[in-house]
């Protein structure tokens, strides 16, 4: 315990300029694309489409870059890791591409992707109903509005068979054309996430509207009207089982996407994942064992969450959880004080006000995670460690079997004292 707090305390103390700097940074660019986006939109939803995912993407980054940016103060997973000025730029770009899923499915889930995706409507369709003379019949392929057709599919098709095509030619391609990996990357996750929370909607909507679930709903209203203390009580499960979870699910989430950032590993390759390894040379095996890579260091990441033991994970949940209060408590104080304004003030400033409050508890979220990281690999019934990140099967020099270094610092506390505000460094 009194480890972790050390190791709290030294993220803080030597981190909080850059991570607020990285931070300030990823909003800027994200508020910038998403208007970009929205701009475009009004004019082409499909132009408006291939720009929106960067704006996604620009946030990803700055929370990619915060992780890395604290990983030389992190006693166990610093450990022996010293990236030099040519490898820190492709440690960078690989921690990018291998974070891209698991935080665009956080997204989805938490509400943040539709949030964007409402922002690039709204923008979108008031340029689009102007130039249109408010004529829905003269919009066209314009207004953002984002469905499941031909259109959002095949683009998250093209885009994912792009994505496919660099992974497995990779390696003749110049290295430039890492950065239309990572853009197709981003691309075909939101299109397929984007897709995905569409169709759950229009299924609970359906869901919702057939026989069963009416009178189910119905006998729901019965036990309010007539039962009011069973009712309460039903109430105030669900609510409390909602906040279970998610006091469970939010902190399990950014353990699992600082795992994927750090290159988590298993001390010891899982025999299933050893054989995908292991498969014969080809063309179809040399994509395998690149999916089975990506794969292992995805659960690799997931399995931070229970490996840690039970008290790892419980301080983990307890903190952020203060955390969370004491977010939403300055977010109280911070809107308190400027008090009661117009809908036209709110429009134009609460976003600043909420990028303020945030450039105080981004900081601390990035503390708390990564010492929970640390304190999972140094803890030795873990058996988990970090390697160093290559850009296995991508374009440019590529890391062959032999280069990826697995790591196992086990009892090494506070030797990590020199650490640099640096990405990757």
């Amino acid at each position: 315990m009194l480890q972790a707090l050390r190791t709290f305390g030294r993220i803080l103390a030597r981190h909080w300029p850059a991570l607020v700097a990285w931070y300030l940074g990823g909003e800027a660019v994200h508020q910038l694309l998403l208007q970009l986006a929205g701009f475009v939109g009004g004019h082409t939803t499909l132009g408006g489409l291939l720009l929106l995912p960067l704006a996604v993407a620009a946030r990803l980054i700055s929370y990619v870059a915060m992780y890395l940016t604290v990983r030389p103060s992190l006693p166990h997973a610093a450990a022996g890791d010293e990236v030099d000025e040519k490898s820190a730029p492709r440690r960078f770009a690989h921690a990018i591409l291998t974070a891209i899923l698991p935080f665009f499915a956080f997204s989805a889930a938490w509400g943040m992707l539709d949030a964007d995706l409402i922002a690039f409507f709204r923008i979108a369709s008031s340029i689009a109903l102007r130039d249109a003379g408010y004529d829905l019949d003269q919009l066209g392929d314009r207004g953002g509005l984002v469905s499941i057709g031909v259109l959002p599919v095949a683009v998250l098709v093209i885009a994912l068979a792009v994505r496919i095509l660099l992974a497995r030619f990779g390696g003749r391609l110049p290295s430039w054309t890492l950065v239309v990996a990572a853009y197709t990357e981003v691309l075909w996750t939101f299109m397929f996430f984007t897709l995905v929370g569409q169709w759950w909607a229009d299924a609970k909507e359906w869901i919702g509207e057939r026989a069963g679930i009416v009178w189910l709903q119905g006998i729901g209203d019965w036990f309010a009207v007539n039962l009011a203390p069973v009712a309460a009580v039903w109430e105030g499960a669900v609510w409390l089982v909602g906040i279970l979870v998610a006091a469970v699910f939010v902190p399990a989430a950014w353990l699992t996407i600082a795992g994927v950032t750090y290159g988590t590993a298993f001390d010891t390759t899982p025999p299933v994942l050893r054989r995908f390894e292991e498969s014969p040379k080809g063309a179809v095996s040399r994509l395998t064992r690149i999916v089975a890579q990506r794969f292992e260091e995805l659960w690799a990441a997931v399995a931070l969450i229970w490996r840690g033991g039970p008290v790892v994970f419980g301080c983990l949940t307890l903190a952020y959880a203060v955390w969370a209060w004491l977010e939403q408590t300055g977010t109280r104080a911070v809107l308190g004080l400027v008090g009661g304004q117009d809908t036209a003030f709110w429009s134009s400033f609460l976003p600043l006000l909420l990028i303020a409050v945030g450039v105080v508890t981004e900081p601390l979220r990035v503390a708390i995670v990564a010492t929970a990281f640390d304190a999972v690999i140094g803890h030795p019934e873990a058996e988990m460690g970090t390697r160093a990140s290559g850009l296995d099967g991508e374009p440019g020099d590529l890391v062959v079997p032999g280069d990826i270094e697995q790591e196992r610092p086990l009892g090494v506390i506070g030797q990590q004292e020199h650490g640099k505000d640096g990405v990757g460094a």
